[in-house]
């Protein structure tokens, strides 16, 4: 179970007041339900104080296992009581579930089977192989994300599968993860050749929500997830670390209504794009703050990892592209183009950079941003404080202006 967590140091985000900041110890227990800090985040959503068992899955209809370890369930059928049974078998011990190809498998409890998740909890080192398989939940069904990856050694490999329709919400639980949540210390997922689309979580991660976990996605979309802050995924290190590495991928069409429309990541976190779009995100609210991206940690974008076409709407949006405070990102050889903040105050089309945050730029164009509103500034970079670095990296034709006024980015007009 994890640790109720503490209060984090409040740290200007535009949000009032809000955290990207450290995670201190607890004064005093804190609520089940997330505070208005966001990314540094109130971190006070924990493990659930009175975890419900989940249920014990004998095999099922339509499944086959190997006597041997590690187990190998082949579900033979597209019945939802075979997947459960499945994923049942191996949960804990482990194993490798093979799914039958091209199966939807509707998930229709009235309640969450397994506490507020769809499927059992992974406490074991569990591979589900799909072939163009797709896991839902249905409509009339209860709010519930598919998985739950519980530390230290819960560690769950998705190949060739799509989930969709989850919805983490705090009428059951904590609402974090609106597919997949990490929690406790040192989980791990990896995503291969999976889509993730359409999930919603109540707080954090419409797809992910990684607590102080590894995540890997590889050649795989999040799509059209929503939630309040990582509309796709959100990165905390609970005071350990979480890390995300991203490879080859889309992160697209997501959608927050605080920070960070496709990834929110915390302070202490590390979170590395590797020829990965970031585009056609957005979030909404006052301070609408990161449409593509918002951060706090230590992010890497490298090899045409491209920001393009967010947006950030609210009266004093910042960031329609990347929302750095405290932070460090890096962006080698990946534009930032045609992302939006729209607002009387907005700044920062591309990129807004505070507090002591850094951002370095190489080989990495900002163009065709724009800052839209009646006290619009930095069309494509705004530098509220903190340091922009640019090396071989035009920064051109943005509105109304390229790097704000009066700007402080060296040698940009």
């Amino acid at each position: 179970m994890r640790p109720n967590l503490s209060r984090i140091a409040p740290i200007f985000l535009g949000l009032a007041p809000v955290a990207l900041g450290v995670i201190t110890p607890p004064a005093a227990a804190q609520a089940a339900t997330p505070g208005p800090d966001l990314l540094g985040v109130s971190q006070s959503a924990t493990a659930r104080a009175n975890p419900v068992p989940g249920k014990r899955f004998a095999e099922a209809d339509g499944t086959t296992r190997a006597t041997r370890r590690p187990r190998i369930v082949n579900v033979t059928s597209c019945r939802e009581s075979a997947l459960q049974a499945a994923i049942g078998a191996v949960a804990t011990v482990g194993g490798t579930v093979n799914l039958r190809r091209g199966c939807t498998y509707t998930l229709t409890d009235a309640a969450p089977p397994n506490d507020d998740n769809g499927l059992p909890v992974i406490k074991g080192k569990v591979t589900i192989n799909g072939c163009d398989d797709t896991i839902t939940r249905a409509a009339t069904a209860a709010n519930f994300r598919f998985f739950e990856i519980d530390g230290p050694k819960g560690n769950l490999t998705l190949n060739a599968l799509t989930l969709s329709n989850g919805h983490a919400s705090t009428s059951f639980g904590n609402g974090r993860g609106g597919a997949i949540w990490l929690n406790g210390t040192g989980p791990a997922l990896t995503l291969n050749n999976t889509s993730l689309r359409s999930n919603i979580a109540d707080t954090f991660g419409g797809a992910i929500d990684n607590d102080n976990g590894a995540v890997r996605v590889n050649r795989s979309t999040l799509r059209n997830n929503k939630a309040s802050a990582g509309g796709a995924v959100f990165v905390s290190p609970f005071g350990g670390s979480g890390t995300a590495t991203l490879e080859k991928s889309w992160i697209t069409g997501n959608h927050a209504s605080n920070l960070g429309g496709g990834i929110a990541a915390a302070v202490g976190t590390k979170v590395t794009l590797t020829s990965t779009q970031v585009s056609g995100n957005d979030v909404t609210g006052g301070n609408a703050q990161g449409g593509g991206i918002a951060q706090a940690g230590t992010m890497t974008l490298k090899k045409n990892s491209k920001v393009i076409g967010n947006i950030a709407t609210g009266a004093n949006a910042q960031g329609g592209g990347i929302f750095n405070t405290v932070g460090t990102v890096r962006l080698t050889d990946s534009p930032v183009t045609g992302n939006t903040t729209n607002g009387t105050n907005s700044r920062g089309g591309g990129i807004f950079n505070t507090g002591s945050g850094t951002v370095a730029l190489t080989r990495s164009p900002v163009t065709k941003n724009r800052a839209l509103g009646t006290g619009a500034n930095g069309g494509g970079i705004f530098n509220a404080s903190g340091t922009v670095t640019r090396t071989a990296s035009r920064v051109a034709d943005n509105r109304p202006n390229n790097c704000g006024s009066p700007s402080t980015v060296p040698s940009c007009s």
